[in-house]
C-alpha cells in the first residue's frame, strides 16, 4: 500500500485545509486502482507532485482552481532552480514531474474539480544536446583490425574509409 497523504474527497470541502493536497490523493488513488500503476510509479509521482505542492503553496495557492497559465509558466524555471527545501532538478527529473503535474490537472478536470485542464499544454524545455562520445585508440585500432585481412582489395578500401572517418572525426549521422 502506497501512502498517498489524505483520504481522497472531490469538490472543496467546507473546512479543508489542504484542497490540492486531497486532489493529489485522489488522482494517485486512481492511478493505483483505475490504472494499476507500479509501486515505484506511484512513489515517483507522489515526489513529484509533493514538489508541485510545495510550489503551488509558496505562491500562496491551496486549490487547483486557483491556478493560473501565468503561475504554470514559472514552475519550470523554479523546478531547475529549486529552493531551501528541494535541490534542483535535471531536464529528465522536470519532465517527469510535468508528466504528473498534467495528469493531476487533467484528473482533475475530468472528475469535476477544475474547469479547465490548464497544464494540458505544459511542456518540458527541449534538453542540451548532448557531445558525441569519443573513440578511445584501442577502439579505433580494434575497428581497423575488423576491416579483414591486410593485402586485400576490399581490406585496404575499407581500412581507408575507416581511417579517414576516424581521422576527421565524423559522426555515424553525417556518414
Amino acid at each position: 500500500a502506497v501512502d498517498a497523504g489524505p483520504p481522497p474527497t472531490l469538490g472543496n470541502p467546507v473546512g479543508a485545509v489542504d484542497p490540492v493536497g486531497h486532489a493529489v490523493a485522489a488522482y494517485l488513488d486512481h492511478l493505483r486502482t483505475d490504472r494499476a500503476a507500479a509501486g515505484n510509479t506511484l512513489a515517483s509521482y507522489r515526489r513529484d507532485l509533493r514538489r508541485y505542492r510545495s510550489f503551488l503553496a509558496g505562491r500562496g495557492v491551496h486549490d487547483l482552481t486557483a491556478v493560473t497559465p501565468a503561475l504554470l509558466d514559472g514552475l519550470v524555471p523554479a523546478l531547475l532552480a529549486g529552493d531551501g527545501a528541494d535541490p534542483p532538478l535535471g531536464e529528465a527529473s522536470v519532465a517527469r514531474t510535468l508528466v504528473a503535474v498534467r495528469g493531476l490537472h487533467r484528473h482533475a478536470c475530468r472528475v469535476g474539480l477544475t474547469a479547465l485542464d490548464l497544464a494540458a499544454g505544459l511542456r518540458a524545455p527541449a534538453p542540451a544536446p548532448r557531445a558525441p562520445r569519443s573513440l578511445t585508440v584501442a577502439d579505433v585500432d580494434a575497428i581497423l583490425t575488423a576491416a579483414g585481412a591486410p593485402g586485400t582489395p576490399l581490406a585496404r578500401r575499407d581500412r581507408t574509409l575507416l581511417e579517414v572517418l576516424a581521422a576527421t572525426g565524423a559522426r555515424i549521422s553525417e556518414t
